[in-house]
């Protein structure tokens, strides 16, 4: 049995990516890559619609 059901798969996902300073975005590549894969990863679980939001990016 699943926790994710029709109703929830129906709503789109987001994926919120988000580094807090400049420093981590010129270094944190595997961060920012690892928050980016869940795109997939939502893709993945059977969400359609999936919205990244990247506008905070230090």
């Amino acid at each position: 049995m699943t926790k994710i059901t029709p109703e929830h798969l129906a709503r789109g996902a987001f994926v919120y990516v988000r580094q807090s300073t400049n420093d981590q975005v010129l270094n944190n590549h595997e961060s920012r890559r690892r928050q980016y894969g869940l795109v997939d990863r939502a893709r993945t679980l059977g969400w359609a619609a999936v919205e990244v939001i990247d506008d905070d990016l230090g």
